[in-house]
């Protein structure tokens, strides 16, 4: 299995952006691999993609779920990023319309990126608060991913939700959500069009 290139690079990002160069560059020694920087169109082996996050998670004794769940959160509020949050944002004007937009969240990405494949999810609704989330066929780790997606998309539409990872089971990752409420703070500021597109 391979992982897009454009994942690869903004994870690097992340552990440049989050712990600085040196780091990163002390990651990749250990890993003893021949690239110290990722090319967004290439495509690299989810082993490769491992020894890194377990390195990584190593250097910063910061257990490997954690350290994944953070890079989710980076995806959503730092500016170098922005437009991965505008991929997620377009998908509603609120909580709920956003954790409904998820299913379609691959195809939008791929109207971008063509051979981007994202996981495919999906969303049981329960009741208007009480919401399932399904990553299917996806690496060990990712739904910690978009745990920490939805909790930091969660802060910026200004709800307040309970998330929790409820486990693997074969290629399969779920998150349940309970939202306790639609309005707990300000969201952050989103505007459709990009900053100088008129």
């Amino acid at each position: 299995m391979t992982i897009h290139g454009l994942i690869f690079w903004c994870f690097e990002g992340f552990l440049i952006f989050t712990y600085g160069a040196e780091r990163w560059r002390a990651i990749m020694r250990e890993v003893d691999t021949e690239h110290d920087s990722f090319e967004p169109l290439f495509r690299y082996e989810v082993s490769l993609a491992n020894a890194i996050i377990a390195e990584a998670a190593r250097q910063l004794n910061k257990p490997p779920d954690t350290f994944l769940e953070d890079f989710g959160t980076f995806l959503v509020t730092d500016q170098r990023v922005e437009r991965v949050r505008r991929l997620l944002r377009f998908g509603g004007v609120d909580y709920p319309d956003f954790l409904h937009s998820l299913e379609d969240l691959r195809g939008r990405a791929q109207l971008a990126v063509p051979d981007l494949d994202l996981p495919v999810i999906e969303l049981d609704e329960f009741s208007t608060e009480e919401f399932l989330v399904t990553c299917r066929d996806v690496a060990p780790g990712v739904g910690f991913i978009l745990l920490g997606i939805l909790r930091a998309l969660a802060d910026d539409y200004g709800a307040l939700a309970y998330l929790e990872h409820l486990g693997r089971e074969g290629t399969t990752e779920k998150i349940s959500v309970r939202l306790l409420k639609m309005r707990h703070g300000v969201g952050r500021t989103f505007h459709l069009a990009a900053p100088g597109v008129t």
